[in-house]
């Protein structure tokens, strides 16, 4: 069971229950409210729009380079536009800290309601902040920046937990537990909410295992594989040293939330009896409509395993798609990585989960890793390949153009930022400009993404450094 933290006395906790039906390895989530009132993962200023959030972490600021940054677009009931950008840095008013070299605010970024207040917020890592708590010199740190209605005003640092001197690491989050409230995890540490403006959680727990036996945890995402309200765990393990072939033992399990808090891991196989391949990427959504997120696994290819009420249907083979599937444009080549980064939203509102692909190592034009993206369509029966649509910067309407080495499509995300129930594509080329990175928006509606009315930003728009600033390199999780 949680063990308890130090209390923050006496406060109220105002909480709409969500039932976190899929968060993707990079991008959004389709959710489903457990009361009447509906509530938005990434809704920072809370008016009723989603909201896209990006760091830059390597970015100069204050003359210190690599301090880092992130940048916001509102939403609003015309969607996103670059207009609405606000940025936000360690020298920001309200927000802990200082600029320093290196920091790299905005290593990781997650967004959920914390404290139950009815704004999402926003956990800015920066892993290489150097600070001391309890006489003991910590490196990296989780900074909660706190929704509000003028945006992001205030934060506050994590407290350090245990002895140990790291204290950053990839986050997610999700209602491990079932009680309503928005939990933080990492490896080694869940903090269940709600948590108060101190920073400290209602509970916690460290002894929580993400993987089996003496392996590495590679990645992790979060989402309700098995629709019973609590969210689950699907990671990717990874022996620390290659075999002879020098395959390093890739590999998927599931770890399965309730009431009791997180569950053992177990190991997916397939219906030889073969440990499940872990591939490059991985992303939670429900791509069929039964209401249970379904595992995307991206690299050369997108495999689907099907959520059931008993976890993943890891027995049953799943269903691949690549560049040579029927419908896919394009072609299969053997230095492409379709779905290097994907993430899963209902881009056409047809209630069924499309995939975002990104494809980064993409030639376009003999232009070695130019990059494009696909989207690919859900359904009654899960994604078959059926009506995806390709973009690149060589697109019809898509700004800019494609250039060798842009890897345009390297991180991906879905946003609703005009609230009509349809998520719009959003992907990065961290490359762009000598690694300055950029990033595009593009428009969804019934017939799916469209490149009608896209746009594109970087550090002209956003009035930042662009040198080295990778800008993209980071979308919420």
């Amino acid at each position: 069971m949680p063990e308890p933290v130090p209390s923050r006395g006496g406060r109220r906790a105002l909480m709409v229950a969500l039932a976190l039906l899929a968060v993707g390895a990079t991008g959004s989530p389709v959710a489903q409210a457990a009361e009447a009132e509906p509530g938005l993962r990434q809704d920072f200023n809370g008016d009723g729009y989603e909201d896209l959030a990006v760091a830059a972490p390597h970015a100069t600021v204050s003359g210190k380079a690599g301090a880092g940054y992130v940048a916001v677009l509102y939403g609003s009931a015309s969607g996103l536009k670059a207009a609405s950008k606000k940025v936000y840095t360690q020298a920001s008013a309200g927000i802990p800290g200082t600029p320093e070299a290196d920091d790299l605010f905005g290593s990781e970024l997650t967004a959920a309601d914390l404290d139950g207040d009815g704004f999402s917020d926003l956990v800015v890592e920066s892993g290489n902040e150097q600070w001391e708590q309890g006489g003991i010199a910590r490196q990296g740190d989780r900074t909660v920046l706190w929704g509000a209605s003028g945006g992001f005003s205030s934060g506050k640092v994590l407290p350090a937990v245990g002895s140990g001197p790291y204290q950053g690491g990839v986050t997610v989050t999700g209602d491990f537990d079932g009680d309503g409230h928005q939990d933080l995890l990492k490896p080694g540490l869940v903090q269940y909410g709600p948590f108060g403006r101190d920073g400290l959680p209602a509970s916690a727990r460290t002894d929580t295992e993400l993987v089996d036996g003496d392996i590495e945890l590679a990645d992790f995402v979060a989402g309700d594989v098995d629709g019973d309200g609590i969210t689950d765990l699907v990671t990717h393990a990874r022996s620390y040293d290659p075999d002879d072939e020098g395959d390093r033992g890739d590999h998927l399990l599931y770890v399965r939330g309730g009431r009791d808090g997180l569950q053992p891991p177990v190991v997916l196989r397939d219906p030889r009896g073969e440990r499940i391949g872990a591939g490059l990427s991985l992303a939670l959504g429900d791509v069929n409509g039964d209401h249970r997120a379904d595992i995307v696994v991206g690299g050369d290819s997108l495999d689907v395993i099907d959520g059931t009420a008993n976890g993943p249907a890891a027995s049953r083979a799943p269903r691949v798609i690549t560049q040579d599937s029927p419908g896919v444009p394009g072609v299969d080549e053997p230095e492409d990585a379709f779905g290097y980064d994907v993430s899963v939203g209902d881009v056409d509102g047809d209630g069924y989960g499309d995939i975002l692909a990104g494809d980064p190592y993409e030639a376009l034009d003999g232009l070695k890793q130019a990059g494009t993206f696909a989207v690919v369509p859900g359904g009654p029966n899960g994604p078959t390949g059926a009506g995806t649509k390709v973009f690149g910067q060589n697109s019809a309407k898509v700004p800019g153009a494609a250039e060798q080495g842009d890897r345009f499509g390297e991180n991906t995300t879905l946003v609703d930022g005009d609230g009509d129930g349809r998520a719009e594509p959003v992907v990065a080329a961290i490359a762009e400009n000598a690694y300055a990175g950029a990033v595009w928006v593009l428009r969804s509606g019934a017939a799916g993404a469209t490149a009608d009315g896209s746009f594109s930003f970087g550090a002209g728009t956003l009035g930042t450094v662009a040198d080295g600033a990778r800008l993209g390199d980071e979308f919420p999780r």
